[in-house]
């Protein structure tokens, strides 16, 4: 193994597959090589006695969109990448450019693939960046798995097959080892069992050996535990029977509330605290929110405890405001406001301590904006707009101050124009049109700088078309239509684009049905009925597919009504009333729906609301009413209308 490498592997996965990431990295590191095999020359090297450090990122990369700084250091520091394969990794764009980037170094022939099992089932599991050719890299033969899967090699030999080609040597020659190893293991254990029990009998007596068997029993009930959410989880999640865990969640919870915290060492609080966020998980997911509560408090209970005990330890400040995290989130997800509030203000000023700990620790700092952002989002949801505005200011004004530092940061910059676009929403909720469409600008120009700067990441044009939605919406609000146009026919382009990369992406599809509707509106308005009756027809089939696909999913649904509405505008400007009925008929089962789901319903459900009841009445009031046509002169690029400075784009 490399010697000269900072670690001995970097774990790659989706984000759906940590709890193997995390499985893996604990075997790994934990593994000691057998002694006869250590310091000979395998196929990399000399042979280490440990496989260790592994790195695996602690972060969630789907929700980042770069690899950044660290990431790529990583990846250059480490002998070998370790790549998690799966149908959530096969389409992970992290765990692809993670791929390429470990096979840019050189280095393809220190890749080593693990499949693990997936709740999506067995479908393709292989990244393509494993094989493609790119750059001056040509295309690859298709690498061999080691099986995680019962069906497959099993854990037991899969784990074997990816320590023997980390560490270069045979399999066979590993497993004859590690034979030999555990057997002279097991009989140094006997020995040593047997004259450890007859000196505790002789030191300490009875009492001793009731305490020590008490603690074994404890141990061996946690050890348990831990193999059923570990382990047996997983296998339930692909059967689709997590409700098998419910008795073991209740048990757990019943035995870990017989524990005082203050007695328990730091690690079986630890591994309690994440034995009990799990089942808050398995519940959440159920949509059981009050006992995924009640195991979020209690994992809670012991990350505080913990935090007690060493507060100037900064992994236990951030874990404690995790567990703040998840008791807010299940807080809003029950529409308790006021709890949810009461928990992410903790989080926030989990934060700002965590950050104070140590000001040199970037990705502490970021977890102060995310403290702030999810205070913001909440004021929002409340219809505290100018709270809202406020909180995303100062959210604002860190990244404002970030980014200078770090130029060619794509993730940072991607947080500063979100929140720019959660900026102009507020100001356009609060009335205020020219501070909205001066962030939605903002905004605009951080996701096409991305683009001009990462033309292949197509998480940029996928950000950069929902701002521009957004701030052509608003345009047009203001009666700038050649502007709005003009900024929709090119956003057009970019939503084809993904769709064209990857023609199976629910949510692409879906924001190319949308961008397509509102082209539809802007036309509408401009008098242009044939434009408008065009975007609509490719519009239609991709929204309806849409809604199927998820129908209580709120951005389904907000975007099919919309253009239902639209297309009832379009028949009645064409004097179609039957049609327009139609429409409204397409458009009122899943408005009404999304308003019983949640009350109150949110701005845009409240707002489709209305239009849908608006355009009813003007049905039954008046068969031959029309949309009110824009003067034409704004809908025209002249000198009389300028459009803005163009901005930067790919």
């Amino acid at each position: 193994m490399n010697g000269a490498k900072r670690y001995a592997a970097f774990i790659s996965y989706s984000h759906a597959d940590a709890r193997w990431a995390g499985w893996l990295q604990k075997q790994l590191e934990g593994f000691r090589v057998p002694s006869r095999l250590v310091g000979r020359e395998g196929a990399h090297g000399p042979v280490p006695a440990r496989i260790a450090p592994v790195f695996r990122d602690r972060e969630e990369l789907a929700s980042s969109s770069d690899l950044g700084a660290r990431i790529r250091e990583a990846l250059e520091a480490s002998a070998a990448l370790v790549v998690l394969c799966s149908p959530a990794a096969a389409g992970s764009r992290w765990v692809n450019e993670e791929i390429r980037g470990f096979r840019r170094s050189g280095r393809g022939d220190r890749i080593h693939c693990l499949r693990v099992p997936s709740s999506a089932g067995d479908g393709p599991a292989l990244p393509r960046a494993l094989v493609e050719a790119f750059d001056d890299l040509p295309a690859a033969a298709e690498p061999i798995a080691a099986d995680l899967r019962d069906s497959g090699d099993g854990p037991a030999l899969a784990l074997q097959k990816i320590i023997a080609g980390l560490l270069g040597v045979g399999l066979d020659e590993l497993r004859r080892r590690e034979a030999q190893r555990r057997q002279r293991r097991l009989a140094w254990i006997a020995s040593a069992s047997a004259a450890g029990m007859a000196v505790a009998a002789v030191l300490a007596g009875q009492a001793h050996v009731a305490r020590n068997d008490a603690q074994r029993r404890q141990a061996q009930a946690e050890d348990l535990l831990g193999f059923m959410i570990d382990d047996l989880r997983p296998k339930l999640e692909r059967l689709g029977r997590l409700d098998l865990l419910d008795a073991v969640g209740d048990k757990a919870l019943d035995y870990f509330d017989t524990l005082p915290a203050r007695d328990l060492t730091d690690n079986a609080l630890s591994q309690q605290a994440r034995a009990l966020t799990q089942i808050g998980q398995v519940r959440l997911d159920q949509g059981n929110h009050a006992a995924a509560l009640a195991a979020f408090h209690a994992a809670h209970a012991r990350a505080d405890e913990l935090s007690r005990r060493a507060p100037e330890d900064g992994g236990r400040l951030f874990d404690l405001a995790q567990a703040e995290y998840w008791l807010g989130l299940v807080a809003w997800r029950q529409r308790d406001l006021d709890a949810a509030e009461q928990w992410f203000r903790g989080y926030r000023d989990r934060s700002e301590a965590l950050a104070a700990l140590d000001p040199a620790r970037f990705d502490w700092q970021r977890e102060v904006a995310y403290g702030y952002h999810n205070l913001a989002v909440l004021a929002d949801g409340r219809g505290r707009h100018a709270e809202a505005a406020e909180a995303f200011k100062r959210e604002m004004a860190l990244y404002r101050a970030w980014l200078p530092a770090h130029p060619q940061d794509t993730l940072l910059r991607y947080e500063a124009a979100n929140v720019a676009s959660w900026l102009g929403s507020v100001h356009e909720r609060l009335g205020d049109l020219d501070a909205a469409e001066a962030y939605f600008i903002e905004a605009d120009q951080g996701h096409a700088a991305n683009q001009a700067q990462e033309p292949d990441v197509m998480a940029w044009t996928d950000n950069r078309i929902d701002t521009s939605v957004l701030l052509a919406r608003l345009q047009a609000r203001r009666g700038k239509l050649a502007e709005a146009r003009e900024g929709l026919r090119r956003t057009l382009a970019y939503a084809a684009r993904l769709t064209g990369h990857d023609p199976g992406n629910a949510a692409w599809r879906r924001s190319h049905g949308n961008v397509l509707s509102v082209l539809a509106a802007t036309e509408l308005a401009c008098g242009d009925t044939a434009a408008a009756e065009a975007a609509l027809d490719q519009a239609r089939p991709l929204l309806a597919r849409a809604l199927q696909e998820a129908p209580e999913e709120e951005l389904a649904v907000t975007y099919f009504v919309r253009a239902a509405l639209v297309d009832a505008e379009l028949a009645l400007a064409t004097s179609r009333p039957a049609a327009a009925d139609a429409a409204l008929a397409r458009a009122e089962p899943p408005l009404a729906q999304a308003i019983a789901r949640h009350r109150p319903p949110s701005d845009s459900v409240r707002q489709l609301s209305e239009q849908h009841a608006r355009l009813l009445a003007a049905r039954r009031g008046d068969g031959a009413a029309h949309a009110a046509a824009a003067d034409p002169a704004a809908c025209r690029n002249d000198p009389a209308d300028p459009m803005p400075p163009q901005r930067s784009t790919p």
